[in-house]
């Protein structure tokens, strides 16, 4: 089994992250993994609780964006913080609002990882939670994932966000700066139900 680190960026979605995290730490998998959230809110409650689940969870560690880090985007310093915290090969960027299919979504997952790929972009199903989004928006959010692959192909690493995405640790800490067409890049779509996630709108 493949060595994997799960990233999480979190800010305002604590709540959605509370409710994520045990079920990530609990993921039945044959390999070793490790979890790394990236904080970029300072908020002292929801640190406390974080340390209070690191000292439960010894594949748990967390980072934060510093509270000076201001006219710089938070988005690409949360990634690349996650990314050189990270200890393995291959880096699973996921956002607190993912809904993972089964504790066995690392391992298909990771079955998967084989391949000779810089880039796998993952399967997301939306759903609309109650009172949320409309369906428009839904299908933005479809038209989004479907685009994605192209995207990855030219637009800068730290641009392409998406619920959930792989990256090689190497290639990602080697080219996130970049937005270049020369930068030859190895995309792969993985499509099994069996790592789909879900996220509600």
């Amino acid at each position: 089994m493949q060595s994997v680190s799960i990233i999480i960026t979190c800010g305002k979605q604590q709540m959605q992250l509370r409710r994520l995290l045990p079920q990530v730490l609990s993921l039945h998998y044959g390999g070793e993994y490790e979890v790394v959230v990236v904080d970029t809110m300072h908020d002292k409650d929801f640190l406390e609780w974080l340390e209070d689940m690191e000292a439960n969870y010894r594949n748990l560690s967390h980072t934060f964006c510093p509270s000076t880090s201001r006219g710089i985007n938070l988005q690409r310093l949360a990634f690349t913080l996650g990314a050189k915290a990270a200890s393995f090969d291959w880096l699973i960027f996921l956002t607190p609002d993912a809904l993972l299919p089964s504790d066995d979504w690392l391992g298909h997952l990771a079955n998967g990882l084989n391949v000779q790929a810089d880039i796998v972009v993952g399967s997301v199903n939306y759903e609309r939670s109650e009172g949320g989004a409309d369906n428009k928006k839904r299908l933005k959010q479809y038209w989004r994932q479907l685009a994605w692959p192209v995207l990855a192909r030219k637009c800068a690493l730290y641009r392409l966000f998406h619920e959930f995405v792989v990256y090689r640790r190497e290639f990602f800490l080697k080219h996130e700066k970049f937005n270049s067409l020369k930068v030859k890049r190895r995309v792969w779509i993985e499509k099994s139900a069996a790592t789909r996630i879900t996220v509600k709108l």
